[in-house]
C-alpha cells in the first residue's frame, strides 16, 4: 500500500535504520506492507526522534507524536510532536496589563503563563510560536508570530488561532486576512467581536487574487468544500437548482475537519476524526457544468 510521510519540521526519515529521504509538510510516499513490521524513525534537528514499528495496529492506534490519516489508496503518517532535547529555561516575550503578567517561555516545550491575583494559568503552544510577541487588547491576550496569531483569555483559554496575512483591531473588532489552502489563490476577510471572555465571528467573505476574480475548474470542487468547512459562502459554487438545497447538501456532507484534493479534479476527500490523532477520508465527487456544481455524490 501507499504510505505517505509528513512532518511538522524537517526530518531525516529512516526505515529499518536505513536513510529513506527527508520529510516536511510536503507529502512523500512509498509502497510498503504493514505486514513487514518496518521500524520507522523521523529524526529532526535539535529534538528527539519519533519512532515506531509500522504494523496493522497503526490503523487503530497512532504512534505517540503522530497523526494517522486513513486514505482510499493507503495511509498518511504525520509526525507532529517531537520530544525536546533541550530543557533550558528561556523567556521569549512578556506583556503586562494591570495586575496581569503574561510570559511566553520555552523549557523543552513552548509555554504561556498568565499570572493574576495570585493565580497562575499555563498553556502549551506549538513550536511555530517560538518567535512571537505578546500584547493585550480588549481584555484578551494576543500571541503574534510572523504569520500566525492566537488569542487567549486571562485564564490561558485558547479562543482563536489563525494563520493570517495581516490583522488589525479597532473598537473591539478584529479584522484579519486569512490565506486559504486551495489552488484558487483565495483568501478570507473575516471579522470578530472581542470581549474579555469571548471572540465571536461576525462575518467571513472570500476573495481571489486571480486577475478576473474567477475560479479555475480544477479549484471549484476544493473551493466549495473548503467554503463549507470555514463557514463561508459556499452557494456561489452551486448551480441555481442546488442553491435551495444548500442546507440539505451540508447535512449530506456531515462534519469534517479538513479537505484534501485528489488526482481527479472533481473529487475531494473530506477528513473526519475517528478518535484521538486518527482520521479518515470520505470521498465526494462533484459534477460541474458551466463552472457550477450541479450534483454531489459519494
Amino acid at each position: 500500500m501507499k504510505v505517505y510521510f509528513l512532518s511538522s519540521i524537517p526530518c531525516a526519515l529512516r526505515v529499518n535504520n536505513l536513510f529513506f529521504g527527508t520529510t516536511n509538510l510536503f507529502e512523500r510516499f512509498a509502497e510498503l506492507s504493514l505486514k513487514d513490521g518496518l521500524f520507522i524513525e523521523f529524526v529532526p534537528e535539535g529534538k528527539q526522534a519519533v519512532s515506531f514499528f509500522l504494523t496493522e495496529q497503526i490503523r487503530f492506534a497512532p504512534p505517540k507524536g503522530c497523526e494517522v490519516y486513513l486514505l482510499k489508496d493507503g495511509l498518511a503518517i504525520y509526525a507532529r510532536d517531537f520530544p525536546p532535547s533541550d530543557f533550558t529555561l528561556r523567556v521569549i516575550a512578556q506583556a503586562r496589563e494591570g495586575n496581569t503578567l503574561a510570559t511566553l517561555f520555552s523549557q523543552g516545550e513552548l509555554h504561556l503563563s498568565i499570572e493574576q491575583d495570585r493565580q497562575l494559568f499555563i498553556a502549551t503552544l506549538p513550536p511555530s510560536f517560538v518567535h512571537s510577541e505578546l500584547f493585550f487588547e480588549s481584555g484578551l491576550l494576543f500571541v503574534k508570530s510572523a504569520d500566525h496569531f492566537s488569542i487567549y483569555t486571562k485564564k490561558a483559554e485558547l479562543l482563536l488561532s489563525e494563520k493570517a496575512q495581516a490583522f488589525s483591531i479597532e473598537s473591539g473588532i478584529l479584522r484579519a486576512t486569512l490565506p486559504l489552502s486551495d489552488n484558487g489563490n483565495r483568501f478570507a476577510e473575516c471579522e470578530w467581536a472581542l470581549s474579555e471572555t469571548d471572540c465571536v465571528r461576525l462575518k467571513c467573505t472570500l476573495s481571489t487574487s486571480e486577475p478576473d476574480g474567477s475560479f479555475s475548474p480544477r479549484s471549484i470542487a476544493y473551493s466549495f468544500f473548503e467554503s463549507v468547512l470555514i463557514g463561508a459562502n459556499h452557494a456561489e459554487f452551486l448551480a441555481d437548482e442546488l442553491i435551495d438545497k444548500a442546507d440539505i447538501l451540508i447535512d449530506f456532507l456531515g462534519d469534517f475537519v479538513g479537505v484534501i484534493p485528489t488526482e481527479e479534479e472533481n473529487v475531494c476527500g473530506l477528513i473526519r476524526k475517528k478518535s484521538e490523532n486518527l482520521f479518515e477520508a470520505a470521498y465526494y465527487t462533484v459534477k460541474i457544468e458551466n463552472n457550477k456544481i450541479t450534483d454531489i455524490t459519494t
